[in-house]
């Protein structure tokens, strides 16, 4: 077996060309999200490579045009070994009309050694060398003892946990590797969570009255959604250090569990005051964390920032945690 795994190193090598190709065929695939629903024809197209060496396809729509693919690969022993996953996603990050791109970021080019294209690290990639892998080990003979589950998902860029929904579904293995950037350093797969913490006023007042709000005598207990947002990023900022301060994991940077104040939307009109301000987050926890209690931190620490406001406290932040508003 050793001969066998080193010729296919071997290979490796020698055929980066075809590897290539794979990785620039995935990235012409238009699949930005936002704005998503646009991921049918790339999955299509996995599940078609994933057919042709053997595996029995599960395709279904997580959403219109956005399907998740579950390829299985059953083992010859497959009650006597364990299993594994392997996982990306399918979607990429947005283009935006501001950024310098010298061609068109979906038609792939090699240069300096490194494939350039939107996706290239993010994740298709780490979808073509797994696929790529797969093919190889295919090609030599060799049977795997134990259950291969390929997963190519949707959502990961704008927090729609398509991989969630391979695990609502029964997909579940031994072992699993997502087979995202990292220079090729196995660790333990920390999470991340997105939510919106929400700042809400029952009423609604004319800038007029904002001279009522602040200054003596005004006579008028109100404020400014927006105002009162900076508290909270504040807080968030103080929490972050303190994760940073007191967390580890082995092997993962200190600091990566990290919370991004990543948008945030506010008032309605420069005539009103900001009746209710949105701010969306993004939490980085560690391999050794789960969702619910870190989202549990966030919101406690918050809250006992918003007792210590006088209008918050009667006004308090609202939470909504995963995905799109």
């Amino acid at each position: 077996m050793s001969a066998k795994i080193e010729a296919i190193i071997d290979q490796v090598e020698e055929r980066q060309e075809e590897l290539i190709n794979l990785l620039k065929t995935l990235i012409s695939f238009e699949t930005p999200a936002p704005p998503a629903r646009n991921t049918k024809e790339a999955q299509e197209y996995v599940a078609s490579l994933l057919e042709e060496m053997g595996f029995d396809i599960d395709m279904w729509d997580v959403y219109p045009n956005d399907p998740n693919i579950i390829g299985t690969l059953k083992g010859n022993q497959s009650n006597e070994y364990n299993s594994l996953i392997i996982n990306g996603h399918i979607d990429v990050a947005e283009v935006n009309e501001d950024e310098e791109w010298e061609t068109n970021p979906f038609n792939a080019v090699v240069r300096d050694g490194v494939v350039i294209g939107r996706g290239a690290a993010d994740m298709k990639g780490g979808l073509a060398g797994a696929l790529f892998a797969i093919q190889l080990l295919r090609e030599a003979g060799i049977e795997l003892p134990g259950d291969l589950i390929f997963q190519s998902v949707i959502g990961e860029e704008v927090g729609e946990a398509g991989t969630l929904q391979c695990c609502k579904r029964g997909s579940t293995a031994d072992f699993a590797i997502v087979v995202d950037t990292s220079e090729l350093h196995i660790q333990g797969q920390g999470g991340v969570i997105t939510g919106w913490i929400t700042i809400k006023s029952n009423q609604t007042y004319h800038d007029a009255t904002r001279r009522n709000m602040i200054h003596a005598g005004g006579n008028l207990f109100a404020a400014s959604a927006i105002e009162k947002m900076t508290k909270v990023i504040d807080g968030l900022q103080e929490l972050e250090r303190h994760w940073a301060i007191t967390k580890s994991y082995p092997g993962v940077p200190p600091g990566a569990n990290t919370i991004n104040p990543a948008v945030i939307e506010g008032g309605r009109h420069a005539a009103f005051i900001a009746d209710e301000c949105r701010l969306w987050i993004t939490v980085h926890f560690y391999p050794n964390e789960t969702y619910e209690h870190v989202a549990k931190e966030v919101e406690e620490h918050i809250l006992k920032i918003a007792e210590a406001d006088i209008w918050l406290r009667e006004n308090p932040p609202t939470f909504t945690w995963g995905g799109l508003r």
